[in-house]
């Protein structure tokens, strides 16, 4: 595999030609307006720069152009006029919000270059675009600067000499008689400035600064999946930009608006939005679904690990920002606050619900009725209750991951491209529970191999905005939480700080009820996913290695049969396996 496509940027040389050919393509449309003679020379001059500002915008907004009272501010210092800005705006509403360029046209025009469209580059090559069209735009605005005509051919000159002609514009060191203002900083000031704003974009930067983290073991690839994610919501929160021009307010910025936001405001389903849109529409913080300091802090300790490693390879100058300077006080009572588990009888009351008994129909499966489906919303709670496998590592699980006529019948907890793990012991081996055989998961499991299903849960993976585990939550688990309030006798346990018990807590539940003076906790751990404790546990007792693969399943076996038979009550019902469309509704 090619090292761009393996880290998911592309190469200088890529790069260069993609930039080159886009600002080839700008200035031959940017510049047609200046050969037609009923067209006063100023006002094409003066349209120019309004896309190029247009594009800039985009570029600092993860490829949706708007204008904020900080961009606003930049521009007046620059020399734009209440005319300019007007015209900017109406040229912003008229994308209605969207994505200037989609994924789809962005592809187009790298077909129409003849450049290489690359897997998981297509949010780089937006902003690359929006880049280029800037810089064209630009340099269009000087198509009569007295050494662009003295050149004897205007364009050509344009495309090998006319980023100079911008920089020193920017720098206040030309006479030009384009539109950009001259600019009278200290000429320390302007290189600093000038070296920010050509540096790469922070967006394109993160997934090569994490993949060396993980390589070189700072962080497991489970871990480097979360960092990344939180990098991720930071560009979104604070804005995209050359990454010299982020700077200590910028973490500050991040830090406050994270507490401002609601913990259950699912992040990656909304960021496709720009940050003050979303934002508009989240719910009402209270102290229930308020962010907790840990959270915060662990946010924070990802960006200065990432920090260092900028530092490391030279994208940032040492002490450029200190994320751990910004961390929050965590109280004990915040310390010694875990994940609130069920109770067993909560469970045992979830699984009296009608979604597996018999429900109304597939829109309203908590209501009684005749009807039993077979899918995520069924399955889930099953298999957490059962297996004690995390939310997103049963919904992200694959056909080829369940094992039924070779020993002991057992799945496969591994990473796939739908999903990585917390840590490098969360891949395990675990034997399935007899409750599941007993209600027919290998039947579902091999009807939906010969289906020609890749994934056990399809349902959840078709949702652009929300994925795997946060799919399911939002339409199936919520659901069920809610049924199971109103049941008679029933609270649902919370933490003191208003926390209520989750979709986690049921692992919570299970590695509690196995938490006994008679029971392995080494198998418990190896059950969990969680690491050994003591050098005799970690590097002695192994198993697997000394005896066999069916060996350690029926050890394991042996513990998962001393949970509780939560379900003990649920009848197996025939196979009835919906298509994709109606499932977990």
């Amino acid at each position: 595999m090619k090292h761009e496509a393996f880290i998911g940027v592309r190469s200088a040389s890529d790069v260069k030609d993609v930039l080159d050919g886009i600002i080839d393509l700008t200035l031959g449309i940017a510049t047609q307006g200046y050969f037609d003679p009923a067209t006063p020379t100023q006002d094409v001059q003066a349209a120019c720069l309004v896309n190029a500002d247009f594009h800039d915008l985009a570029a600092r907004h993860g490829g949706v152009a708007m204008l904020d009272e900080s961009d606003e501010a930049r521009l007046k210092a620059q020399g734009r006029d209440d005319g300019h800005l007007d015209h900017l705006r109406r040229l912003i509403r008229s994308t209605g919000g969207d994505l200037v360029f989609s994924d789809a046209n962005v592809r187009a025009r790298l077909e129409h270059l003849g450049a290489r469209n690359l897997p998981n580059t297509v949010g780089q090559d937006r902003l690359l675009m929006h880049r280029a069209v800037s810089e064209g735009q630009r340099r269009a605005t000087f198509f009569n600067d007295p050494r662009v005509v003295d050149s004897g051919d205007r364009l050509s000159y344009l495309m090998t000499h006319g980023g100079a002609l911008v920089e020193h514009a920017c720098a206040g060191e030309s006479d030009s008689v384009g539109p950009l203002t001259r600019n009278t900083r200290p000429r320390s000031e302007q290189r600093e400035e000038a070296s920010a704003s050509s540096s790469p974009l922070l967006s394109g930067l993160v997934d090569g600064i994490v993949a060396n983290i993980v390589q070189l073991g700072g962080w497991t690839p489970g871990v480097g999946d979360d960092a990344r994610r939180v990098l991720k919501q930071f560009i979104w929160m604070v804005g995209d930009k050359p990454c010299l021009e982020y700077t200590q307010l910028n973490l500050s910025e991040y830090r406050d608006r994270l507490l401002k936001m609601p913990k259950s405001v699912r992040v990656q389903s909304v960021w496709h939005e720009p940050y003050d849109q979303a934002s508009g529409n989240f719910p009402q913080r209270t102290t229930a679904n308020k962010r907790s300091n840990k959270t915060i802090n662990k946010d924070l300790s990802y960006i200065s690990t990432f920090a260092k490693e900028m530092v490391a390879v030279g994208h940032w100058p040492k002490d450029f920002i200190n994320p751990l300077a910004l961390t929050a006080v965590v109280t004990v009572a915040e310390k010694s606050e875990g994940r609130v588990p069920w109770a067993p009888e909560h469970i045992e009351e979830m699984f009296k619900a009608p979604l597996f008994h018999g429900n109304a129909g597939p829109k309203r499966r908590l209501k009684e009725g005749a009807h039993v489906f077979h899918d995520a919303g069924y399955w889930m709670p099953l298999l957490a209750s059962y297996q004690l496998a995390r939310r997103d590592e049963v919904a992200g699980l694959h056909v080829r991951d369940f094992v039924f006529n070779q020993g002991v019948a057992h799945m496969l907890i591994r990473r796939n491209e739908h999903r990585g793990l917390k840590t490098e012991d969360s891949e395990r081996v675990l034997p399935i529970h007899p409750r599941l055989l007993d209600l027919g998961l290998q039947e579902f499991v091999e009807a939906a191999a010969a289906d020609g299903q890749a994934t056990v849960f399809p349902e959840l993976w078709v949702n652009a905005a929300k994925k795997g585990g946060d799919q399911y939550y939002a339409i199936s688990w919520k659901k069920l939480i809610d049924w199971l309030r109103l049941r008679p006798g029933i609270v649902i346990p919370a933490a003191p700080s208003g926390k209520e018990a989750d979709f986690h807590s049921i692992r919570s539940t299970g590695l509690s009820q196995l938490d006994r003076a008679d029971i392995n906790q080494n198998i418990v751990a190896d059950i969990a996913g969680h690491s050994r404790k003591g050098t005799t546990a970690r590097s002695y007792q192994k198993l697997l290695q000394s005896g066999g693969l069916d060996e350690v399943l029926q050890e394991r076996l042996k513990v998962l049969m001393r949970l509780p038979d939560y379900a003990a009550g649920i009848t197996r019902h025939k196979l009835n396996v919906m298509h994709v469309k109606m499932r977990t509704r």
